[in-house]
């Protein structure tokens, strides 16, 4: 069929058709050349012997044509198919081997060959030398084969699964003991807690969380320790049978060496921890020291030139802030397991929070400090800014909180926002005379002037919250076209009064205005009216 196929063919293409046919045999032919070369001259995948989860040894070479897997299969077969009289009355010899230029060591059970090793079997790093792959081979064929008839004995396995099912119940009785004892302890201190809240009225007590914490912490401590029980039962359980007892010694070796590496861990970083302690004492005294010398300068007991009294509780912060920083800084090292990847990993996350957060807090930060330290502003001043008015309340690093005229409404303005704008402070050339306030008034010129100062003096003298001392001033603004401009000055300790004390004066001017027979000039007009515009004031 073929032939007639490439009969039919036209003869160039049955021409390209031989040579791909060709190609293609010629590929696969140097592919397999090559796999066969690769696999004569290079390094064999190493493999490892196991039996009953127990790891014999392992064969790193080739020996007599036999790759380490094939003599891995090998001798996994001849040990399985040991009958029982076998391995019970033969025992495990260890004869030395040479092949040729390779020396090794010939292991039977009686009169039947396992397996050999050879030099280029051994790993020196793990090994040593060919004695001591020797003894340690010879050791674990002993205990697979003294496995491996234990298996087969069932008194043994019903003696060990007895052992087994008692483990199981000593288990079930201790953790149910446990939760529950523990259980008991974290809810008396969760009514504790309660108890507390309960008896608060107004504030907070702090031990009311204490207790709850400690009761977080009593139930995480059951939890441990139950895992930490089922861990050691599984690892006794685990040993009591030959197919798993390596597993169980495993399981073992791996708690106990968890347990020895973080008990070296605490010992070894005793003296580190010491050394941070001294170091966290001395930055603590010196905090001390500072507070109490800020404390004198705000109370003018110590003159320092480089520190006001206005900015002392900021310099203390920003003092405590660069020695707690410089101290962090110089303990981060000495912290146990401040070298591990999730430590620096920790630190790295935080450092980017901080890099994409800090662009506008650094810019807050920033004026906070030059409104703190340029004095501008005190609480308890009364001021104008960006539109608003109103008493300070609270100057804090980020922003400053203002109560305003209403007294019950709060604004809060960035220290940006501060630093941007004019800041008009009422109280702070007044320290000692108060707040100054002043309203306005238009009189007709046929008003004597000195009768209008009298009167406007008189009116202030009624509001209990203007200050005599420094005495209430009037002075005139401008002689306009029709009528006089007054102004009177007055000083108050309660700024944020200013509505009431205003409204209080603007009644009694009207009052003693109305009273003599002095017409207001407001709203504007161009001539005088046939008759004064005046209401009658109360009697």
């Amino acid at each position: 069929m073929i032939s007639q196929v490439y009969k039919d063919l036209p003869r160039s293409k049955n021409l390209f058709l031989q040579l791909g046919i060709l190609l293609v045999f010629l590929c696969s032919c140097l592919g397999q050349v090559a796999d066969a070369q690769d696999g004569l001259s290079g390094p064999f995948k190493e493999s490892t012997l196991s039996i009953m989860n127990r790891e014999i040894v392992t064969f790193r070479t080739s020996l007599a044509n036999a790759t380490p897997e094939i003599r891995a299969k090998r001798a996994h077969d001849r040990i399985n198919n040991l009958s029982e009289i076998d391995l019970i009355t033969k025992k495990i010899e260890a004869l030395p081997l040479e092949l040729g230029q390779d020396k090794g060591v010939q292991w039977y059970l009686g009169d039947i060959a396992l397996f050999a090793l050879v030099e280029k079997d051994i790993d020196h790093e793990l090994d040593g030398n060919l004695k001591n792959l020797e003894n340690k081979t010879t050791k674990a064929l002993i205990e697979l084969m003294d496995a491996k008839v234990k298996q087969v004995k069932l008194p043994f396995i019903i003696h060990q699964s007895i052992l087994v099912l008692l483990a199981t119940l000593i288990l079930g009785i201790v953790v149910v003991v446990e939760k529950k004892s523990l259980n008991w302890v974290s809810t008396l201190l969760l009514k504790r807690g309660h108890s507390l809240s309960h008896s608060m009225i107004n504030g907070i007590h702090w031990a009311e969380y204490y207790f709850r914490f400690a009761s977080k912490i009593v139930s995480a401590i059951s939890w441990l320790l139950t895992a930490l029980f089922v861990y050691i039962w599984l690892t006794f359980s685990l040993r009591q049978l030959p197919l798993t007892e390596p597993l169980g010694r495993k399981l073992g070796q791996h708690i106990t060496d968890t347990i020895f590496s973080v008990f070296s861990a605490i010992l070894g970083s005793i003296p580190n921890l010491i050394s941070i302690l001294i170091i966290v004492f001395v930055t603590r005294t010196i905090t001390d020291l500072l507070k109490i010398f800020f404390k004198r300068v705000q109370a003018g007991q110590i003159q320092f030139s480089l520190f006001h009294k206005d900015t002392v509780s900021a310099s203390q912060r920003l003092a405590n802030f660069f020695l707690w920083g410089l101290t962090f800084s110089i303990i981060y090292p000495l912290i146990p397991g401040s070298n591990t990847e999730a430590f620096k990993g920790l630190s790295v996350l935080f450092g980017i929070v901080i890099s994409l957060g800090s662009t506008g807090l650094v810019s807050q930060l920033m004026s906070g400090l030059v409104v703190i330290y340029s004095r501008a502003l005190r609480v308890g001043d009364y001021v104008m800014v960006n539109g608003q008015e109103g008493v300070v309340r609270e100057l804090g690093v980020l922003s400053t909180k203002i109560q305003t005229l209403n007294s019950k409404i709060e604004i809060t303005i960035p220290n940006a926002v501060l630093i941007g704008n004019p800041i008009t402070n009422l109280t702070k050339l007044n320290e000692t005379t108060g707040t100054l306030l002043s309203t306005q008034v238009t009189i007709g010129y046929d008003a004597p002037w000195r009768k209008v100062h009298e009167m406007l003096l008189d009116a202030t003298k009624l509001i209990p919250d203007i200050k005599t001392d420094p005495e209430p001033k009037v002075f005139q603004r401008a002689l306009s076209d029709f009528y006089v401009e007054y102004e009177l000055f007055i000083h108050t300790n309660n700024p944020i009064k200013k509505l009431a004390i205003l409204s209080e004066l603007h009644q009694t001017i009207q009052d003693n205005f109305n009273r003599a027979g002095i017409q207001i000039m407001s709203p504007h007009f161009m001539v005088q009216p046939e008759q004064a515009v005046l209401s009658t004031p109360p009697n």
